[in-house]
């Protein structure tokens, strides 16, 4: 049975072969929607490990202002990590200094593994990383750490890079209601959905409760080869039909 979702909802899919395609699509259409002069969106994903690896890609590309959401932070954290998002706006510099582990590779699909769960490991205490302890309220991009730091021609020169919310599985279960929704028009599945209400927890950063505003919202899904059955299962409760992704990307908010 299809999920109520946002009106005027559209559901697209990019298949790819492999963890690092599916990382060069992400960040292939991000430029173009970047170029295009998109501004805010939100990343899905499964586990902590693969946070990290999109955290330390978006910040070594340098164009866009990364906000991270993980369970290692607190209530507080998290919504000062929101309202930051919300405003456009990332706060303290925390650039990586050494890449992350790569993201999980080929195996079990999303749908076999299960979500992110409390307690499980993948978002232990103590982590090492570029989204690691600390308040995430806004990673700050590498473009705006070179402009100069804390210096007004720093700030306006991040308030133009489009914002990027990427956050994990868990941090959806624990969203302030009250700051939803995030005012986003794009919503990537990184990981496929394994169930339909983890699915209808993405929908909500589109709209909290039953806020079900006309304005164009887009989701994406990237889909590895080998996630046949966890594809066609999202087909089944999806909000909207689920199309390929179009060649000319702006399309999709045509």
């Amino acid at each position: 049975m299809a999920t109520e979702g946002p009106v005027g909802l559209r559901h697209y899919y990019a298949a790819v072969g492999n963890k690092e395609a599916k990382l060069a699509t992400l960040m292939e259409l991000l430029q173009t929607l970047q170029s295009s002069g998109r501004r805010s969106l939100a990343i899905c994903c499964s586990s902590r490990d693969t946070l990290d690896a999109l955290v330390y890609a978006l910040l070594q590309s340098g164009g866009f202002a990364v906000t991270a959401l993980h369970s290692d932070l607190t209530e507080k954290e998290r919504e000062m990590a929101l309202t930051a998002f919300k405003r456009g706006a990332a706060g303290p510099p925390r650039a990586p200094a050494t890449a992350p582990s790569p993201a999980p590779g080929p195996g079990p699909s999303p749908a076999a593994a299960g979500p992110e769960e409390p307690g499980q490991g993948q978002e232990g205490a103590g982590r090492e990383g570029p989204a690691a302890g600390g308040c995430e309220a806004g990673t700050r991009s590498r473009a705006g750490e070179a402009a100069g730091g804390g210096g007004r021609g720093a700030a306006a020169e991040e308030s133009l890079l489009p914002c990027v919310l990427v956050l994990t599985d868990v941090c959806t279960k624990v969203l302030p209601k009250e700051l939803l929704p995030l005012g986003i028009s794009l919503l990537v599945e990184y990981d496929l959905p394994p169930s339909k209400d983890l699915y209808t927890r993405r929908l909500s950063l589109f709209g909290g409760g039953k806020d079900r505003r006309s304005q164009r919202c887009v989701v994406v899904d990237l889909a590895e080869a080998g996630a046949l059955a966890a594809f066609r299962a999202l087909e089944g409760f999806a909000a909207a039909p689920v199309q390929e992704l179009p060649v000319r990307v702006e399309e999709m908010f045509a």
